[in-house]
């Protein structure tokens, strides 16, 4: 029984790189540098999130450990999260901004780098506010790292191929998710939620220094090239905003923040309270919707870059629709039908396969629609959404389920707000949909 575990984590990496595996003879077509090794380097942009998820999800996770030592109450230690993603809401523009002028290069390795000090600073800190003000900063690191990728990923793939590519590179931070919410906690038990975070940071500060060694200008290629003029915040703006195919597409952002943020922080309760799964059991269950979404995301930007045409409009909707059928199953069939265990852990892999897969399907979006110099800033706007969606939406989710007795209204209500914002995309878009085709950017 001792070695199970390592029997899991082994089979999910090994699971995830064998995944790569059955995409490199699509993706091995796609460079835009010569000389370039596409998977390789799609595999090496990942490092940047599985440092960043492996911390955020590793110290999210062991916040009951924290509880205990500080003696604060649950909702005390949830406003850790609060103060992240609030840091994330406020900087999410400014943070895309810097990316286009400095590169994703540099902006991987701020972002890598700065998370692996942080987790020491978290690991030094003498009391609870501390943990606060660190929290407001990390959110900066994290920011940063999404529009870095993205800049990454168009600089080197062919539009047409880019959704399956941006889905390979979202699902490290699948991996560091669960490695981070999986093994720190029981680190944490052993030894510490001190010294397991210092093991966080350590594989931080290898990450980056795999980026710093392997990911160069000279064997990679990056974007941070010298332009032709330079033009202010405020122009940027009004250029996207006039932009109606990629401020439209920054608004599916919505989508994001809203589903994951909701699954991630109520499914469990939801599983619990409703379903009656022990604590243990709904843990393994939210790490099937995880590892559900390292094969969906580039599974489903497989599916649209080779079926759909990379028309991502329509790719869009049908995920959208996808989404709001998964809540409304959960709302009108899983509740009041109390299925098999089995049953409700296919469906968080299921769920975790469609849901985690509007991540990459966004950001390619935002890719096909603004030029690289403003791709950041576009980048930023669609966290904006997203972190607007993550800190707001998840309190009312709660609050009707406290007021109701359980969360069939709630996930009524995600789901019709997925769609609301869906329909809203899919509408506004209408007159722009060539602007939606990545094969079309390519010509």
């Amino acid at each position: 029984m001792a070695d199970k575990p390592h029997r899991y984590h082994g089979a999910l990496f090994a699971s995830f790189f064998v995944h790569t595996r059955f995409l490199e003879v699509f993706i091995m077509t796609t460079t835009v540098r010569k000389g370039v090794k596409t998977l390789p380097t799609l595999l090496l942009i990942s490092t940047s999130y599985i440092a960043v998820f492996t911390s955020i999800q590793g110290f999210k996770a062991m916040l009951p450990l924290v509880e205990e030592e500080f003696g604060i109450s649950g909702a005390q230690a949830g406003l850790y999260s609060t103060f992240f993603y609030t840091s994330g809401v406020i900087l999410a523009i400014f943070s895309g901004r810097i990316v286009d002028k400095l590169g994703s290069r540099a902006g991987l390795l701020f972002g890598a780098f700065t998370i692996g000090v942080l987790m020491v600073l978290h690991a030094l800190s003498p009391a609870f506010f501390v943990l606060l003000i660190l929290a407001l900063v990390t959110g900066v690191g994290f920011t940063i790292v999404t529009p870095s990728v993205n800049k990454a990923i168009v600089y080197l793939v062919d539009p047409s191929k880019r959704a399956v590519s941006n889905g390979l590179v979202h699902a490290g931070g699948g991996v560091g998710g669960i490695v981070g919410a999986s093994i720190l906690p029981s680190l944490g038990e052993t030894f510490g939620w001190r010294p397991a975070l210092l093991v966080a940071s350590a594989i931080a500060f290898v990450m980056t220094a795999i980026l710093w060694r392997f990911f160069t200008v000279d064997t990679n290629g990056d974007d941070n090239e010298e332009e032709d003029e330079t033009t202010s915040f405020k122009e940027d703006m009004l250029r996207l905003i006039r932009n109606r195919a990629a401020i439209m597409t920054t608004f599916i952002g919505l989508l994001m923040g809203t589903t994951l943020g909701n699954m991630t922080i109520h499914y469990t309760l939801f599983l619990t309270g409703d379903m009656g799964f022990s604590p243990s059991l709904a843990g393994i269950a939210l790490s099937l919707f995880i590892f559900g979404g390292i094969i969906g995301n580039p599974g489903v930007g497989f599916i649209n870059d080779k079926f759909l045409g990379s028309n991502r409009r329509l790719g869009i909707m049908l995920q959208g629709l996808v989404i709001t059928g998964m809540f409304l199953i959960m709302a009108f069939i899983l509740f009041p039908t109390q299925p098999h265990t089995a049953i409700l852990l296919t469906f968080s892999f299921l769920f975790g396969m469609m849901g985690f897969a509007i991540i990459g399907l966004l950001f390619t979006s935002v890719a096909d629609t603004v030029d690289s110099k403003l791709l950041g800033t576009a980048t930023g706007v669609a966290l904006l959404f997203a972190r607007l969606a993550m800190v707001i939406t998840p309190p009312i989710v709660g609050r009707i389920a406290d007021v109701s007795g359980n969360y069939q209204m709630s996930w009524l209500f995600v789901a019709g707000l997925a769609l609301a914002v869906v329909l809203t995309f899919f509408f506004t878009t209408r007159n722009h949909k060539d602007d939606l085709y990545g094969s079309r950017a390519s010509e």
